[in-house]
């Protein structure tokens, strides 16, 4: 660490020389100082000449910031070509995972990259002359900043914690490992069966836990033997989270599975070891390794809100609970029973019927949409067509598809944005062989919603130290806008006086049935740094306990259910490392921007509001569209919504 006194001197001799730079000289000496290692940065004499000779103001400070943003667009970029060819077999469906395959995804290039720039004195530079601002000073002064101001908080941000490279790694290889795990857990439905070897879902589909199995039961609801097979679903996902599902039951259609008796072939079978949680631990242990480089972020909980989000945990906790407290979500559940005549069970969480259009069968969904896209090439094509229909002129729907690649995925679905311009988002889905079905495309729309904000934030933000969106929550929110339009694209939404109350009961349930999951996620964290050294079988109790009483809390009183572990099915709890908390924020953004948007063209305020970047969440939706991130008007909406729906089915 470099002394006060050589702090001091150096401080002395800056502002002789640069005596209106006060405030920044001894802002910047002290964080740089507070990261240099005498050790291997240099001596205290090397850390003064350093500062005395790369201090920098005027002209000479714009053109650094410039020299900045430039060469780490492409050093980024580059890192991240890299990255997307070394996990290719992982992320798309290029058949069998080979010995080799999760190893090079593991490899993360830029591993050593924010050390690297440390020793060659690069971060150095930077955080000389750009203050880190604390979060409290965006929130209270960002809104005042410049756009040149604002990319330079973002340079000296991301220089303010020095993490080792074998640190980076530890985390990039425990995340990849669950990832590579959930992304190869399938249930085979063709082989899930009733008692007596009854087929449950003759011909069925293989489907990835949990998204595949959700949205399946989703789709149900028009089946007439959908009942039976939802508590089949919600059965299965139990056994998983319980880790009481047969091993050989898991990504195998060699043996007919009954998860009511949970028999393979009428036989007992040896469950699947603790896994699913071994894996979570692994992500959760890695993770922990950066606390002790993040004195004023000491948690990854403290990163995930104050970083990466920049929306305190108390703050976060607070608009999920009252998503999950308000009383429309009894006065809604009280209509979805109505409209199915039958007291509501756990699983009814997913119900899907207040979507537009969802009195169609899943069958005939699947047949529109193979029809449209037999293959991943056709939904490439059609791009600019999907653009055009959402508002977006002949240029702009061409300028976004031609920086957009869409490749099948080995699991559920995602999208990476380019991290340099030049390079193509990729856009992930699941094509089964015979062509796209319903699920896909629907999942491919939400990632094509990420997509266009990718393309956007890069490519015409003034400032690409700003490109992106402030945290993943507003990038669902337009995933979620784009998603919600997928019946419109195929033609087969229908005129419906009451569309816009469904809809936004639609929002609404959605919403309340992730906000628990945020905060399963949230608390088992909390548990994990009160538990440091729990075995995967301790986590996997705390999971479901944690599970029950939130259930029991929020959704018992009006489900009538008790003591359900049905929220902890998430795999983004496994492998994400508290990303959950987004959905429910990706919803309440979504709402506000949606409401925005019947007044306003989406093509046009989208592309307004992409470019504003990764300023502080609270400016960024306050420009976007005048207030403040509530869930107060999904709420309202919502409630009034279930009165005018209130005796019809």
């Amino acid at each position: 660490m470099i002394k006060e006194d050589s702090i001091n001197k150096v401080c002395g001799k800056l502002l002789k020389k640069y005596p209106s730079e006060a405030v920044r000289i001894n802002s910047c000496v002290r964080q740089a100082a507070r990261l240099w290692d005498t050790r291997k940065d240099g001596t205290s004499a090397e850390f003064r000449k350093f500062c005395c000779g790369n201090f920098l103001c005027g002209p000479q400070l714009d053109e650094l910031l410039g020299k900045f943003e430039w060469k780490l667009e492409q050093v980024g970029g580059h890192f991240l070509a890299m990255s997307l060819k070394l996990r290719l077999e992982v992320d798309e469906d290029t058949g069998p995972l080979g010995p080799a395959d999760r190893l090079f995804a593991a490899y993360s290039p830029a591993n050593h990259l924010e050390e690297d720039l440390f020793q060659v004195k690069l971060a150095f530079m930077a955080l000389l002359n750009f203050p880190v601002k604390t979060l409290e000073e965006r929130l209270a002064e960002g809104p005042g900043w410049s756009r040149a101001a604002w990319a330079a908080a973002r340079l000296a941000q991301g220089f303010s914690h020095r993490v080792p490279s074998d640190v980076n790694r530890a985390v990039s290889e425990a995340v990849t490992d669950a990832e590579a795990y959930i992304s190869s857990y399938n249930i085979f439905l063709s082989r899930v069966g009733a008692a007596g070897g009854a087929e449950l879902f003759p011909g069925g589909p293989m489907l990835i836990s949990h998204w595949g199995l959700r949205d399946h039961l989703k789709g149900l609801y028009n089946d007439p033997q959908g009942l039976e097979r939802q508590r089949a679903i919600q059965l299965i996902m139990e056994r998983i989270i319980k880790q009481e599902i047969p091993e050989a039951a898991v990504n195998s259609d060699r043996h007919m599975w009954d998860p009511f008796e949970n028999t393979l072939d009428g036989e007992k079978a040896r469950r699947e070891p603790d896994t699913r949680y071994e894996k979570f631990l692994s992500v959760f242990k890695a993770c922990t390794k950066e606390d002790p480089y993040y004195p004023t972020e000491p948690t990854h909980m403290d990163r995930r809100f104050k970083i990466n989000r920049e929306i305190p945990e108390a703050d976060m906790e607070r608009m999920l609970t009252s998503l999950l407290e308000a009383p429309a979500g009894a006065e809604a559940a009280a209509l979805i029973s109505s409209r199915l005549g039958r007291p509501l069970e756990p699983f009814d969480i997913w119900y899907d019927g207040f979507k537009p259009g969802s009195g169609m069968k899943t069958e005939e969904l699947d047949r529109a949409v193979r029809a449209r896209y037999p293959d991943v090439a056709a939904f490439q094509d059609a791009i600019p067509e999907i653009l055009m229909k959402l508002g977006f002129s002949a240029d702009t729907a061409r300028f976004v598809a031609e920086r957009v690649e869409v490749d099948p995925a080995r699991g559920a679905g995602h999208a990476w944005g380019p991290r340099m311009r030049g390079e193509k988002a990729h856009l992930r889905t699941r094509v089964p062989k015979g062509g796209m079905d319903y699920l896909g495309f629907n999942t491919a729309m939400h990632e094509l919603g990420h997509c266009t904000e990718q393309v956007f934030s890069m490519y015409r933000t003034d400032h690409t130290l700003l490109s992106g969106v402030p945290n993943t929550a507003f990038t669902e929110g337009f995933a979620f806008v784009f998603q919600d339009r997928d019946l419109d694209i195929l033609g087969l939404s229908k005129p419906d006086p009451k569309a816009l109350h469904l809809k936004n009961l639609d929002t609404f349930w959605s919403a309340r049935e992730i906000a628990g999951v945020g905060l399963v996620d949230m608390n088992v964290w909390r548990w994990l740094y009160m538990n440091r050294d729990a075995e995967p079988a301790d986590l996997r109790q705390a999971v479901i306990e944690i599970s029950r009483g939130i259930w029991d809390r929020y959704y018992a009183p009006i489900f009538g259910a008790k003591g359900s572990p049905l929220l902890g099915i998430y795999s983004h709890m496994i492998s994400s490392a508290l990303y959950l908390p987004d959905y429910p924020l990706g919803y309440i953004i979504a709402f506000q921007v949606e409401e925005y948007f019947r007044e306003h063209s989406l093509a046009a305020e989208m592309e307004r509001m992409c470019v504003q970047g990764m300023v502080t969440p609270r400016q960024w939706m306050t420009d976007a569209v005048g207030s403040d991130i509530s869930p107060e008007p999904l709420i309202k909406a919502a409630s009034l919504a279930a009165a005018a729906l209130k005796g019809n089915r």
